[in-house]
């Protein structure tokens, strides 16, 4: 029987993820497209930071689940995935720094770029696994809801270091705050000692235990490929937002609108994040939260879809940090009540993720293939308004065929 954790054991468990978090917000948010306008102009900026996420996002489906079953079977005195979250993380800070002192060096920024995308990732694969490790079954919409609750939170600090700090000092504020969280989280979480045995190295053995039968386990991949259609709406809205705000709504700083809409998104999913994942656990009823969270999340791109008032604009914003603060605990709780039995962790979470990382790669390869042969055609503002009634549809369809998943509620 695992323990029952506290909120302070809770706090410490998630505060890896705050870290991360901060520094991928910031990235994806502002850094990266800002860097990638600068570098290439505005007519290629689109195509050129949707093949950036493109790249990242295949590196980051192949890193998480071998990543995880690295942690599943290499054995260490730290534990199972605490090794590796230090391994990923030193990688990470090496790769922002590259980052910062590129000097607009488009590949030197690159390569910086993909080595964040590669430790971040492997350091993720093993942290993840530590919810099914550690958390009991009672406790996995609260642990999800804390998750959830960090992630969100990281928003504002993500959003905020970009505005507040010059080129170069914001990759070393990113780099701080992976070494307070990965400290935190390591000495924080106590974790098993699993020794020093290695439990297989056969090439065979690892091909294979990184299948998982969709006929003995569909419900794995229904939540999957549901999380993969939300994933695609999140990672368009979140992808292109300042290209949005730009051409579409017409914003002179999108900047700043950024991190105010960023703000009041946060305010949002905090008010639901916890309290969604607490009566999860209480009700039983995950799916059905997860219907609620991304259709408030497709009423949003919707919105967004048809206005340019700005006061909409932010109140939907709102609208959807509330949704997507249900779907988060909630989601992440169901994930862990449809893994396959055994001690693969760390492969199954990995490859749960990787709808993530996939969805990132078809956000891009989409919007690429909807905003630049529509941008030949008509206003580019125009383009992006059929992008995001693209998006409303990932969205819808994502929380009705959850209702596929059997051995869950």
């Amino acid at each position: 029987m695992k323990p029952h954790l506290s909120t302070l054991q809770n706090i410490y468990l998630s505060f890896y993820w705050f870290a991360s978090n901060v520094q991928w917000t910031a990235l994806i948010i502002i850094v990266v497209p800002r860097e990638v306008l600068y570098l290439v102009g505005k007519n290629h900026s689109a195509s050129v930071l949707s093949i950036l996420v493109i790249i990242g996002s295949l590196i980051a489906t192949v890193v998480q689940p071998w990543g995880g079953l690295v942690s599943d079977h290499l054995r260490h005195r730290w534990g199972r995935r605490r090794p590796y979250i230090l391994a990923g993380t030193s990688g990470n800070i090496a790769g922002l720094l590259l980052m910062g002192y590129a000097r607009h060096n488009f590949w030197i920024f690159v390569t910086g770029y993909m080595l964040v995308q590669l430790s971040s990732n492997f350091a993720q694969a093993a942290y993840q696994a530590l919810i099914p490790d550690l958390v009991p079954d009672t406790q996995r919409g609260t642990a999800a809801g804390y998750m959830g609750f960090m992630t969100q939170f990281a928003i504002i600090f993500g959003a905020l270091l970009p505005r507040l700090l010059g080129d170069t000092t914001v990759y070393w504020a990113m780099a701080g705050f992976l070494v307070v969280g990965w400290a935190i989280t390591h000495w924080g979480v106590r974790e098993q000692s699993s020794g020093q045995a290695v439990t297989s190295t056969e090439p065979t053995h690892w091909i294979r235990d990184m299948w998982i039968s969709p006929r003995q386990h569909p419900d794995f991949w229904w939540v999957f490929g549901t999380r993969l259609l939300v994933m695609l709406g999140f990672g368009t809205l979140e992808n292109y937002l300042f290209y949005y705000l730009k051409f579409t709504a017409h914003i002179s700083n999108p900047e700043s609108t950024v991190f105010d809409l960023l703000a009041l998104l946060t305010v949002g999913s905090l008010v639901s994040v916890l309290a969604a994942g607490w009566l999860s656990d209480r009700l039983g009823q995950r799916k059905s939260l997860v219907v609620i969270g991304g259709s408030l999340m497709g009423l949003t791109a919707l919105v967004f879809a048809v206005t340019t008032n700005i006061s909409l604009i932010m109140v939907m914003g709102v609208v959807f940090g509330f949704g997507y603060g249900i779907y988060l605990s909630t989601d992440w709780a169901l994930a862990v009540d449809v893994l396959p039995p055994g001690r693969l962790e760390g492969r199954s979470m990995g490859l749960w993720q990787a709808s993530f990382n996939l969805a990132q790669v078809g956000a891009g390869l989409i919007a690429g293939a909807v905003v630049a042969p529509l941008a030949l055609l008509i206003n580019l503002g125009v383009a992006y308004r059929i992008l995001f009634i693209v998006t409303f549809l990932y969205f819808i369809l994502g929380s009705i065929f959850i209702q596929k998943v059997k051995t869950a509620r």
